[in-house]
């Protein structure tokens, strides 16, 4: 790997990590304060960069607290994705890239405490995390796109875009009885459960033994 592409995939790692982290201190200060009582440059300050730092990665401090929605996986993960990786089978590189972003487990459990907490006071909140579906949809067509090399069909994206917020979201709780669990993990079984739906072998066999 040359010098200049280890730089740019160290700057673009900062710059998703710095994005994380004012997302991870907007959500921490709604909680503290609510939504109203904190300003985009609190989360500035906590988080020790400026406001204009800020203002670079989000828009307003509601963009913060619903964080960086359109971007799915790691940098890495999204280009082994686009260049048919890891397996070839789309629903398992799906799962896969998802997954990539899901580590450190622990950041992703106060994150998922902080929006359940969050979202029963702040209906504004809620309201923009279903407004933000358009960006994550949007994202998975670049990505698929990217993949075929050819414009995919939108139904197709928005309906892949969905099924994975779903398993995500059912990954995500199951993980309350097993505290100990890994979201990763959690999400790969997801999917498992989610295509016997389409095991038209498997269900015809359990049908007419």
């Amino acid at each position: 790997m040359s010098e200049g592409k280890v730089e740019l995939g160290l700057r673009e790692l900062k710059k998703r990590q710095t994005r994380l982290d004012l997302c991870t201190a907007a959500r921490r200060l709604t909680v503290e304060r609510g939504l109203d009582a904190t300003t985009a440059e609190d989360v500035a300050k906590a988080v020790g960069v400026s406001p204009r730092t800020f203002f670079n990665y989000y828009e307003t401090k509601l963009d913060a607290v619903v964080g960086p929605v359109g971007e799915i996986g790691t940098p890495e993960a999204q280009e082994r994705f686009v260049s048919g990786g890891p397996t070839g089978v789309l629903i398992d590189d799906l799962t896969w890239l998802y997954a990539s972003g899901y580590e450190p487990d622990d950041e992703v459990r106060e994150s998922i405490s902080l929006v359940a907490e969050i979202i029963k006071n702040e209906p504004r909140v809620l309201a923009a995390f279903v407004a933000s579906g358009v960006r994550h949809e949007a994202a998975v067509v670049d990505l698929l796109s990217a993949r075929t090399g050819s414009d995919i069909d939108p139904q197709f994206a928005v309906m892949a875009a969905h099924l994975m917020s779903a398993i995500a979201t059912r990954a995500a709780m199951s993980l309350a009885d097993n505290p100990n669990g890994s979201l990763a993990a959690a999400l790969h079984d997801q999917c498992d459960l989610a295509a016997r739906l389409f095991d038209r072998g498997r269900q015809q066999k359990e049908n007419h033994p």
